[in-house]
């Protein structure tokens, strides 16, 4: 390979690293780093090290009313304002066997 070809990849192996530099380009990795003078400054990773994710608030619920209206004609309605959904089955079950 041309002489500038490889001073060309030094000068990439300092700024971005050996490994970084020699794997994309196909070099051979301890040859680029023999042609090296002097320690490699590592280039700081971008990256943070520590991420914080924030639960977005939930939005307000206005609520909702669901009524239930039997065979038999007994009726039910809930007035619900939780985002957390109720327990339907045993909130049903408990109806239908208190109309029974």
């Amino acid at each position: 390979m041309p002489e500038s070809f490889w001073q060309a990849a030094v000068d990439l192996a300092r700024q971005y690293g050996v490994f970084r530099t020699a794997q994309p380009l196909r070099l051979d990795y301890t040859r680029l780093k023999q042609r090296l003078s002097g320690p490699v400054p590592r280039r700081k990773s971008s990256r943070p090290g520590f991420v914080e994710l924030v639960r977005p608030q939930p939005a307000e619920m206005e609520g909702c009313i669901i009524e239930f209206e039997s065979a038999q004609g007994a009726k039910m309605r809930v007035q619900w304002r939780s985002s957390v959904p109720p327990d339907w089955t045993n909130l049903l079950r408990a109806w239908r066997d208190a109309d029974r």
